[in-house]
């Protein structure tokens, strides 16, 4: 999986696509999945880390649940604590409306939709299929050798890199004033600005 903070772009470039949507719920959604990474290798050391949260089912429902409430309860206080950012324009950001709701569930489908390509197993049909049963296209692309674990970490860093160069991008299309609210906020339509 791409380092958590580096599923960013996914959200960035959805909002692109639909200046209605949620931006912060663009990027909440995005990352959320992970959250069960962080629960599982700590509470259940024994189990694969990809499980509940990074199938379709878990993602779009469970899923979406979770980056809601994220998106409207700590994502504001983190922000604004650690950015400074514009409170009201934060708070309008974050007020649950069905375009928030829409794109959590948006961020989510398309960070499975990204880590499906790049695992050993996935349990993105969980769960009536087993996750070992289905290996990632980059896994399989880059397992030269026929070795699934070196392809996991060929394509793990292929995908990283490539993350990683967007967010540069992105942070250099968005630099001069106002940086963290563009980063954070998205761009707003004029009329909301």
């Amino acid at each position: 999986m791409p380092f958590t903070p580096l599923h960013y772009p996914v959200g960035y470039g959805l909002s692109k696509v639909d200046r209605r949507l949620s931006f912060p719920g663009l990027i909440v959604g995005s990352v959320i999945p992970d959250v069960e990474v962080l629960v599982l290798r700590f509470f259940f050391p024994n189990l694969l880390d990809h499980l509940v949260l990074h199938s379709l089912v878990g993602g779009l429902t469970l899923g979406t649940l979770i980056a809601v409430f994220v998106t409207r309860f700590l994502y504001p206080p983190i922000i604004l604590g650690l950015f400074g950012v514009n409170r009201k324009l934060l708070d309008d950001a974050c007020k649950i409306t069905p375009s928030l709701v829409l794109s959590c569930i948006m961020g989510a489908f398309f960070h499975i939709l990204v880590d499906i390509s790049m695992h050993w197993y996935n349990p993105v049909f969980w769960p009536w299929v087993n996750p070992l049963d289905i290996v990632g296209p980059l896994v399989l692309l880059f397992a030269f050798e026929g070795d699934i674990q070196l392809g996991f970490l060929r394509a793990n860093v292929f995908l990283n890199v490539i993350m990683v160069i967007l967010w540069l991008i992105i942070l250099i299309r968005n630099r001069g004033e106002n940086l963290w609210e563009r980063i954070w906020l998205g761009e707003r339509p004029p009329s909301s600005g």
